[in-house]
This record gives structure tokens, sequence and C-alpha cells, in this order.
């Protein structure tokens, strides 16, 4: 990489960190701080050396910046929440209250910055020493900025016409695309990229898969993520379907990736509360248009019950939260039916009783009570010929 010109560590160069907002030149900010960084802090004052938390790191700066006159910043959050930029603003506009600012910043952070909601969607898998190596041989040079990405990438940016005329990274050939609304976008990749791995993930184990990729060369677990993708999240989503299967295509395809070992159980990881956010609003969705049931999610349910209610010692440890743990602890002498019935019916699980969906805890039992007597292959291929029914 050779964009990069310097770096400036805000705790050790502090005053070095206040000077960049004197710099004309400047004028993006790209943050990429994980979910948990854009929070308020309200213990952060405005002279801790630097406040705690990036939203008040962000808002000392934009101070700064204000009190030189200078025109404000173009703000692309890349962190992966529900309306990024939205949420960074108010976070910023807290923390400037609290501080007691002057009523013209406020009307400067308005008027002068955009703080523009983005998805951005590509896997970073990181490098071997090997790799390094590779790289130093062949080009003669030491780079402490490698990395080694995917070949998709996207990355959905919501703002107004003017940005992309200062960034015009889209007419460029990069994979940027402006919207005027980027939640149909991050629904999608919510729903079919989050929400793939989160169907395909409890079946693949119990089929004794341990890696993404590997999973796509089993014909019975591509055929049920074939089927659950295009026949039942694509028809619950905004977008044209032309779009969507595109994006699904391409999702199976880095799913296929043999340079990507991505780890089932990592994925695994508080599978209760990501089949609630990924797959959920799919299911009820798709209940709504068609007045059926989508099947293959249903069964992704019954394999996460299945998954969970395994007992110590069969491999695949679960990780998750503490209720979800004591609830199989619990029921570990239920039968399919009884156990997916209790499961369904914590509203604490799902935001709501999934025993008043009609026909939910009958067809998810039925896959369980199959997947515990037959086997995972088999429960798979009897859920594809009744989801052809």
């Amino acid at each position: 990489m050779s964009c990069i010109s310097r770096a400036v560590d805000v705790f050790e160069e502090y005053d070095a960190f206040l000077r960049t907002a004197h710099n004309p030149n400047m004028r993006f900010i790209l943050s990429n701080t994980t979910e948990a960084g854009i929070v308020y802090e309200p213990s952060s004052r405005m002279d801790d050396r630097p406040p705690a938390g990036f939203p008040a790191k962000l808002a000392r700066l934009l101070w700064e910046r204000y009190q030189t006159g200078l025109p404000g910043y173009i703000i692309f959050p890349c962190e992966l929440i529900a309306d990024n930029g939205g949420t960074l603003r108010d976070c910023v506009l807290r923390h400037a209250r609290d501080w007691g600012l002057e009523a013209g910043f406020f009307r400067w952070l308005e008027e002068e910055n955009a703080f523009c909601s983005t998805l951005v969607d590509r896997i970073v898998t990181g490098y071997s020493p090997e790799q390094a190596g590779a790289v130093a041989e062949a080009t003669g040079l030491e780079d402490k900025l490698l990395d080694v990405a995917e070949p998709f990438a996207q990355w959905i940016i919501e703002a107004p016409e003017w940005v992309q005329g200062e960034f015009p990274a889209e007419q460029a050939g990069l994979p940027v695309r402006f919207v005027a609304d980027h939640r149909p976008y991050r629904e999608r990749k919510v729903r079919i990229l989050n929400g793939g791995h989160t169907v395909l993930t409890p079946a693949a184990l119990l089929s004794g898969h341990t890696l993404v990729r590997t999973c796509m060369a089993d014909r019975g677990l591509r055929n049920f993520l074939d089927g659950a993708l295009f026949q039942e999240i694509i028809p619950t989503l905004s977008l044209p379907r032309a779009e969507c299967e595109d994006f699904a295509r391409a999702v199976e395809e880095r799913f296929d990736n043999p340079y990507v070992d991505h780890r089932l159980m990592d994925i695994a990881l508080n599978s209760v509360s990501k089949w609630r956010a990924r797959v959920l609003p799919s299911v009820e969705a798709f209940h709504r248009r068609q007045g059926a049931l989508p099947l293959r999610l249903v069964f992704s349910f019954a394999a996460l019950c299945a998954l969970y209610s395994r007992g110590e010692g069969e491999g695949c440890p679960v990780r998750d939260e503490p209720a979800v743990l004591d609830f199989f602890a619990r029921r570990q002498a239920d039968g399919p039916e009884a156990l997916v019935a209790a499961f369904a019916a914590r509203v604490d699980f799902w935001g709501r009783d999934l025993t008043e969906l009609p026909g939910f805890v009958p067809a998810a039992g039925r896959a369980m009570a199959r997947i515990r007597a037959d086997g995972m292959a088999a429960a798979l291929e009897a859920c594809g010929k009744e989801a052809l029914k």
C-alpha cells in the first residue's frame, strides 16, 4: 500500500492529532472501530487527552476544525451497525451538548459535514508468514501493511449527490455504489450472506463439516442452501430479484473460495441471537407474502435445536448466552416436538412467541424428529422434497 503517508497515535500524539484539523487538504474521515466502537461515553470530557471513545474523539476533532474556519468533513463510518452514519452523528451531537459548545458549532456540524451511512462487504483473511515471505521475495520490499482479501468487494454509500462529485470512486472503477437509501442493501446482505451462514451452519456441523467451503461440495447441503436462498429468502427482499440472485450466486462463490478457511464453529457463536436477526425476518416476511412457511428456513431452526440439544462429549461445544445454555441443560430428556415447542415459545430468545406462527412448531418438530431418527443427510433430502410440493 503506497497511499498511507503517516500514522498519528491519538494517545501518544494528541496534539498532532488535533493539528490534523488544520490541514485544508483533509476532507474525508473513514472509521472502522468495530460494532462496539460507535457508542456514547457519558464520562467523556472535552479536556480529556484524549476523550474516551471514538465519537468523543471525533467530536473534539470537529470542534478544532470548526474553529479554523475550514470546510467540514465527509465522514464514512464502516462499522457493521444499522445506520452507522446517523448513529455516529447522534453520538457526536450528544457529546457536543454535554460539553456546552456554542450554537454556531451545531449549525456548522449540520451544514458543513456529511455523516454518510455505509455498508462494507469483503472478507479479509489476513496472511501467513509464508505469504509475507513470498511477497517480499517477489517485490524486494517488506510491506508492513500487507493484507489478503477475497476478490469480491462492495461498498454501499448513502450520501447526497454532491458527495459523489467529491469522491468519484465509482467512476474510477472501484466497487463503490452510491445510493439514496442503504437499508435495502443492508437487508440483502444480512439475509443472504449472514443469513445463509446461519441457515447452513447447524446442518453442516451435524453433517460432520468444520469449514464453510467443504459444505459447498456436499450435494445435500448445497441443495439445501440453494433452496433457502433462491426460493425462500430472495422472494422476501425489496431489491429487484435479478440483483438479489446475482448477489446470492456471488455469495455461494465466496463460500466456495478454497483460500478462505471460515470455521463453522466461529459462525455458530451465539446462534440464537443470529437466527433471530438474520433468519427470522425472512420467515415472517415469507409467511406474510405467501401465506405458507419457508420449510428450509424452518428446518434450520430444527437443526439449531438439534445441535444445541446434543449432550456433552458429542463434539461441537455450544457457545451462547447463559439463558440459552440453561434452557437446553434443563431439557435434555425432552422429545423433539416438546423441545421445539418450548424453544419456540421463548419470547426472550425470539422477540415473539413462535408457537403463534401457524404451522411453525409442527413443521420444526417433524424436521427435528427426522434429524434424530434418520440422520442429517436423510432429513435434508426429506426437507427438499417437502419444500417442492
